[in-house]
């Protein structure tokens, strides 16, 4: 028989620098705690560059606390140079997963004061009915809304940052792992000064 659990607050998170921000900010409140990974495996082949981040961003995390943690895998091909939107299956997901847990008050999300940006408004529309046509009573929550990725880049321990993974679009070489240096998150992080 499976050991029921009882979060108050689901944590949606990639490895990236943004979920990883979250997840350093809630594990110091001493909330209930459940981590969701989400494998995107699509086109861009981001998913074993976060596969690697995520299991030491959660092994690095256990020093501040307990949690409980789940992860699914969604593969989905190129149709027509498109595929699915993170956002849709992120918010498909944290509304599966929040019907499964009704103790979910909140989803913890890791966007950024630098993420605003109109050109998505439809996109994130799209995000918020999906994630509401599970009628659930959980709400989304920006942790780090408020901070830049620079802001959230100084809040991290330096060994801690050096974990996340936020390139989109990794170079594979060998056993080393590269980051890109053109995607949309590389781009963020040279304008930030992080990189």
């Amino acid at each position: 028989m499976a050991t029921r659990i009882y979060p108050e607050t689901l944590l949606m998170f990639s490895g990236g620098l943004d979920s990883t921000g979250v997840f350093y900010k809630l594990m110091q409140t001493k909330i209930n705690l459940h981590v969701h990974h989400l494998y995107l495996e699509n086109p861009e082949n981001r998913q074993k560059a976060e596969e690697i981040a995520v299991k030491k961003i959660t092994d690095y995390m256990r020093q501040f606390g307990d949690f409980t943690y789940s992860e699914s895998y969604h593969k989905y091909p190129d149709f027509n140079g498109n595929f699915i939107w993170d956002s849709d299956i992120f918010s498909f997901a944290a509304g599966n997963i929040c019907f499964s847990m009704p103790s979910i008050k909140n989803v913890a999300i890791g966007v950024t004061a630098s993420d605003d940006n109109p050109n998505h408004t439809n996109r994130i529309n799209r995000a918020h009915k999906i994630f509401a046509a599970f009628d659930t009573k959980a709400i989304k929550i920006y942790p780090v809304l408020e901070l830049n990725k620079k802001q959230i880049y100084d809040m991290l321990p330096e060994d801690l940052r050096k974990l996340t993974w936020s390139c989109r679009k990794p170079i594979y070489k060998g056993n080393e792992i590269l980051k890109c240096g053109s995607c949309k998150s590389c781009y963020e992080f040279k304008k930030s000064g992080i990189i």
